[in-house]
C-alpha cells in the first residue's frame, strides 16, 4: 500500500458463506476492513472533496451485493470484494481484511486479509 490510503472499519455484512451444509442454509455475517489507495491526491494536498472515493457508496454496495453471493470460503469471498473495490471504484491497490465472527469457538472471529493491485486483477 501506499502512504497514503482511506479505510472502513468493522463493516457488518450478511452473506452465504462456509464449506458445510449446515452453514449454507442461512445468510451469516462477516466483518470487513479495508484499506484503499486514493486514486486522486487532492483531498491531502488542498482539502477539496474532489476525486474523494465515497466511504457510505462503497459501503453500501459491499452491504447490498454480499447477500447475493455464494462462496465456500472467506478467501474467494475477499478476492471478489477486492475485484469490486478496483473494477468498480478504480482503486489501484486494496487491502481487504474479511472475517468470520464466531465460526471458531474461543476465537472472536477468523479470516483472511488480501492485498492486491489493478494490475492483479486485469
Amino acid at each position: 500500500m501506499s502512504s497514503n490510503s482511506i479505510f472502513l472499519r468493522g463493516l457488518r455484512c450478511e452473506t452465504t458463506l462456509g464449506i458445510h451444509a449446515w452453514e449454507r442454509v442461512r445468510l451469516r455475517p462477516v466483518l470487513i476492513d479495508l484499506e484503499i489507495e486514493p486514486t486522486c491526491m487532492a483531498a491531502f494536498e488542498t482539502d477539496s472533496a474532489r476525486g474523494l472515493m465515497n466511504y457510505d457508496t462503497i459501503a453500501r454496495r459491499l452491504t447490498e451485493l454480499l447477500p447475493t453471493l455464494a462462496y465456500h470460503t472467506v478467501e474467494r469471498l475477499a478476492e471478489h470484494v477486492a475485484r469490486v473495490l478496483i473494477e468498480e471504484f478504480h482503486a489501484p491497490r486494496v487491502r481487504v481484511t474479511l472475517g468470520k465472527p464466531g465460526a471458531v469457538a474461543n476465537a472472536q472471529m477468523v479470516g483472511v486479509t488480501i492485498e492486491r493491485g489493478a494490475a492483479a486483477v486485469a
